[in-house]
């Protein structure tokens, strides 16, 4: 098995963090109240390909577990 990259390493998992939510747009399904926009991609795969860098707003919501290994 392939290990993974620096960047993945790096990169925050929506999923668990206080500004992700979920719209009801079909095409836009994914978002980010810290920078405010919405998405097909999840908001830190858009900040890392328009900024070139990791989003800076992670912030964990509490009581979140560790970060899970999402399956691609």
């Amino acid at each position: 098995m392939a290990a993974r990259s620096r960047q993945d390493a790096e990169r925050p998992d929506c999923l668990h963090c206080v500004h992700y939510f979920v719209t009801w747009e079909s095409d836009r399904p994914r978002g980010c109240r810290a920078y405010e926009f919405k998405s097909a991609e999840l908001p830190s795969d858009v900040v890392l390909s328009s900024s070139g860098e990791p989003c800076h707003y992670f912030e964990r919501k509490p009581g979140a577990k560790p970060k899970a290994r999402l399956l691609r």
